[in-house]
């Protein structure tokens, strides 16, 4: 779908349903991907190249947000099949596209039992990776990108800002937009409150004119990077309760579910229930850093 002026989003059906997780294609001289799906999602995006006309080899960036295997795992599947392009992703990540060992492993143990949902990690060649700084730019032809080092839902985050049009693409920085929904991005194992916090007002002052996210699709307009900021903390003492109540974790997500479904959160819905619990986790570990260090 156009998603912006001379931005497609493909939809990757992540987890098998659709407007899930996407892909975003850039239309410039120099053709870019924001974020490349699972590995699963491969033939989705080759596909929709060829129906949007683009030869494979005029495809010369793919910008990934960040190294978890819903946004980057694809990476290493699809280039093989776009010979000009280099993956653009932030300096700590750079070494577990190389080798994803570790990096597989943190997913398997956040996602638990979705894990097969998530593909596998092909090892990318280094000279096929570039580490961005925060402010490299990037001159696709017609357009620019700014990369922009974003942290709080993973150390290892940027985000993406076309210039021209002031088209932000979040990556989970600004939490996952589904069916009109903010809903917190706080998986484990690095999410940090106060970093989050920082990089929403970073983004925010760049006066942004539609937030991009991976999950999923536009939103006009900067005023939910602050809605976002407010959630968070919200969802932080939320959470914080619930775990001071029932002192064991998986007891807790219960809680938390349970009382965000009396709140008319659609938490009957497979994937958004998957999603909170993970968040939940991830909040749990925060929390229990932060009162540790």
């Amino acid at each position: 779908m156009k998603a912006a002026p001379g931005i497609h989003l493909v939809d990757a059906y992540q987890f098998g349903r659709p407007g899930v997780g996407g892909v975003y294609v850039i239309l410039a001289d120099q053709v870019a991907l924001v974020e490349s799906g699972t590995s699963l999602s491969k033939d989705l995006v080759l596909e929709a190249l060829d129906g949007l006309g683009i030869p494979r080899d005029k495809v010369r960036w793919i910008f990934l947000t960040h190294i978890h295997l819903d946004h980057a795992g694809g990476a290493g599947a699809l280039l093989p099949y776009l010979p000009s392009a280099r993956v653009v992703v932030h300096p700590r990540g750079a070494k577990h596209l190389v080798n994803p060992s570790r990096l597989v492993e943190s997913v398997r143990a956040a996602v638990k039992g979705r894990f097969p949902l998530y593909g596998e990690a092909i090892p990318i060649p280094k000279e096929r990776i570039h580490e961005a700084q925060d402010g490299d730019r990037f001159d696709l032809g017609g357009r620019t990108i700014l990369a922009l080092e974003s942290p709080g839902h993973a150390p290892h985050h940027l985000c993406f800002l076309e210039e021209k049009d002031g088209l932000l693409f979040t990556g989970d920085a600004a939490g996952l937009f589904y069916s009109g929904r903010l809903v917190p991005a706080t998986v484990p194992p690095s999410f940090d409150l106060e970093a989050s916090l920082s990089t929403l007002k970073r983004l925010y002052s760049l006066h942004p004119s539609t937030l991009l996210y991976t999950h999923f699709g536009p939103r006009p307009g900067r005023d939910a990077l602050s809605e976002y900021g407010e959630l968070l903390v919200w969802w932080v003492e939320l959470v914080k309760r619930a775990l001071g109540r029932a002192g064991e974790e998986e007891v807790a997500v219960e809680e938390v579910l349970g009382e965000l479904g009396r709140a008319g959160w659609p938490v009957d819905d497979p994937t958004v229930k998957e999603d909170l619990s993970m968040s939940a986790r991830g909040a749990m570990i925060y929390l229990r850093r932060r009162e540790g260090g």
